[in-house]
């Protein structure tokens, strides 16, 4: 069958530059800013806040092998997995290795998460370790 095409478009697209209509979505440019305008934004910018509450802190004792011990201002040196659902490990300096909580997906995604960025940028961490030798909850500040 032959190509029955019967002309081409009569009709060009407008010109962008002399439009009026500058609230039509997606029509819209960035705006040019040179280096210098972009340092001062960045100087003028307001600084993150930090967190305002501490986590709790466990009681010494005999509580700590029933209800956890809570491990303050530790770093994590190193992470170790392998091809196994919910298995992590990290190395806890002067402590060894714990195991992240591995009962329920999200809790562990978001633990293995805290931990990686913790090893990453070398941040202290605050972490709850039960009696089962898992990591349940990790502060990264």
């Amino acid at each position: 069958m032959a190509n029955t095409r019967k002309g081409s478009p009569t009709l060009t697209p407008p010109d962008l530059s002399t439009s009026s209509d500058l609230d039509v979505p997606g029509t819209s440019s960035p705006t040019a800013v040179s280096d210098a305008q972009l340092a001062a934004l960045v100087a003028g910018s307001t600084p993150l806040a930090g967190p305002t509450l501490m986590p709790p802190t466990a009681a010494a004792g005999a509580a700590e092998a029933i209800t956890g011990t809570w491990r303050s201002n530790v770093k994590i040196d190193a992470l170790w997995t392998i091809d196994e659902p919910r298995n992590a490990w990290v190395h806890v300096v002067g402590l060894g290795w714990r195991k992240i909580y591995n009962s329920r997906d999200g809790a562990f995604q978001a633990l293995t998460t805290l931990a990686s960025q913790a090893r990453q940028t070398n941040r202290p961490v605050n972490f709850r370790e039960e009696a089962d030798g898992m990591i349940y909850e990790i502060y990264l500040w």
